[in-house]
């Protein structure tokens, strides 16, 4: 159990490095990584803009539900669906400070969390399957849980970027 303390503590920390470090550089910064599955903090892109679901049903992203918001802290709205055949929920904050902070803490958690499990919170498929998350990225006020891994998060991201 202590193992898998020091990951999250190491992603906590990175994730509230990257918020610092976002105050004093290039807030367009188009630039992302190819994991984070515990191992490197998630990319953060245009942290001063503004998203609805809307964008990223425009690029590509198929809206399955929308889910309560009463166990993610600060979400505004949670949407699930798909996009490139792989599982995507997209978490809705008020702003990005707040994806920065309950956003990131939420999934990270959900990350870490076994995909059997069926505790309140997360997304729980037909025949009880829990869709598991191995990866997020944070795009402004939105926060992106990736089924496989961020590459599919990633091209979305990019499709919303170029068509805003």
């Amino acid at each position: 159990m202590q193992s898998r303390k020091l990951p999250v503590f190491l992603i906590f920390s990175l994730a509230l490095l990257a918020l610092v470090a976002c105050g004093s550089g290039d807030s367009d910064s188009d630039s992302v990584s190819t994991s984070n599955d515990g191992e490197e903090a998630a990319p953060i892109l245009r942290i001063d803009e503004t998203f609805t679901v809307e964008n990223f049903e425009a690029a590509g992203f198929k809206l399955n539900r929308e889910f309560d918001t009463d166990t993610v802290p600060k979400a505004t709205n949670i949407y699930y669906g798909f996009s490139s055949r792989r599982d995507i929920e997209i978490r809705k904050y008020a702003s990005h400070a707040d994806a920065m902070s309950a956003g990131v803490e939420s999934a990270v958690a959900i990350m870490e969390r076994s995909p059997a499990s069926n505790s309140a919170g997360g997304i729980i498929t037909s025949g009880n399957n829990r869709t598991s998350y191995h990866a997020y990225l944070v795009v402004g006020n939105m926060v992106m849980l990736c089924q496989t891994d961020i590459s599919v998060c990633e091209q979305l991201a990019t499709d919303v970027l170029s068509d805003g």
